[in-house]
């Protein structure tokens, strides 16, 4: 089973702020041919670093930055190119970034750039889901291991 994994997780250097979100479980599984990453944000052209950008409205769905910059066709773009990826790849389950506008699974930023969460998916989250790939944050780690089923495997890779 192929895993899915957003590229910042794995230690590169793609989040807004041009920094990672190292996960070091996640690292090893990708590192050992297990996982396929991407980043939408970046596929979709966006720049490392950049400013950030929170979901405005669902439907239409509209994302802008902080400088009110509409970036939706970016968002979409890339999500749809790492959708792809994902895909050719068969991967069947993914691990992204918490609270992204793109690969939030479990809750999103309202818009305000208050950092205030509200119910939601990011972009290529919501597209995953819709194409059958069960999605999981770095937070859920243990539903993840759970779910495929290879927690005596994998577990030692998620322990300090």
């Amino acid at each position: 089973m192929k895993i899915g994994i957003s590229s910042c997780l794995v230690g590169i250097d793609c989040t807004y702020s041009g920094s990672n979100n190292l996960v070091r479980g996640l690292q090893k599984l990708y590192k050992e041919g297990k996982a396929v990453i991407a980043c939408p944000e970046v596929l979709g052209g966006l720049s490392i670093p950049r400013d950030p950008a929170e979901i405005q409205s669902q439907n239409p769905l509209t994302i802008t930055t902080i400088h009110n910059r509409d970036v939706t066709y970016e968002y979409q773009q890339g999500a749809q190119k790492a959708l792809d990826i994902f895909i050719e790849n068969d991967v069947s389950v993914a691990i992204l970034k918490w609270r992204s506008p793109s690969c939030g699974n479990d809750g999103v930023y309202d818009g305000s750039f208050s950092h205030h969460l509200i119910d939601g998916q990011g972009v290529f989250a919501q597209m995953l889901a819709e194409h059958g790939i069960k999605v999981f944050n770095e937070k859920q780690i243990s539903e993840f291991l759970a779910y495929i089923g290879e927690n005596d495997e994998y577990k030692s890779y998620f322990q300090d």
